[in-house]
């Protein structure tokens, strides 16, 4: 992506191929972008259709790579709300970006639909393993929050709610493969002292 362009932008340019119900380009530390970002479309076939109209596209001098975006394993078994596993997430280079966590965030740009795509992790759900992550340094990046709670055990995504700026809001959530690794992070890191700040780590309601 240009380095100019915002999810703003990002949203304008897609939307040209269907309904986009959340765009973001990932930002480093310093709030520049990195260069890559995600679309999430409506439907598997707003989604082909963006792929086919923009994967090679020039865009203000540079040529935009676009795939559908590759999902842990977790999310292909079943298709949560009604969304075809890996399609509609279109992403224009390697990497993710940031979900805010539901009922967290007062943005209107956000759509609540997209927290579905946690409800159909494995058999039991995702209720015992999405856990909500307070007081984050606001330079923590959703690679960062991987990166320290990955010693509790296998995490399926992190994310760091942006407000619509670009900056981190200072919270997130954090995804785990099984119930027993989100407890040991609990029990980790609620009350850990993370660059000079006291996380408050609980299940996500």
């Amino acid at each position: 992506l240009p380095y100019r362009v915002r999810w703003q932008d990002l949203k304008d340019l897609f939307r040209k191929a269907g309904t986009v119900l959340r765009a973001d380009v990932s930002l480093g530390p310093d709030n520049r972008s990195r260069g890559y970002g995600t679309v999430l479309l409506a439907s598997a076939e707003d989604a082909g259709r963006a792929v086919d109209m923009f994967n090679g596209y020039s865009w203000q001098t540079r040529i935009l790579e676009v795939r559908p975006d590759r999902l842990p394993p977790d999310f292909d078994n079943p298709s949560p709300a009604g969304f075809t596993s890996g399609v509609p997430n279109l992403q224009n280079s390697l990497g993710a970006t940031s979900f805010a966590p539901a009922g967290q965030n007062n943005s209107s740009d956000f759509d609540y639909t997209l927290f579905h795509l946690y409800d159909g992790l494995g058999p039991s759900g995702a209720g015992g393993r999405n856990l909500f992550v307070g007081n984050l340094p606001f330079h923590c990046q959703w690679q960062d929050l991987k990166d320290l709670f990955r010693q509790a055990g296998t995490i399926l995504r992190a994310d760091v709610a942006l407000g619509p700026d670009g900056r981190s809001r200072g919270f997130g959530t954090v995804v785990f493969g099984t119930d027993f690794d989100a407890e040991r992070a609990v029990k980790m890191f609620n009350g850990y002292e993370y660059n000079g700040r006291l996380l408050k780590v609980h299940y996500d309601k």
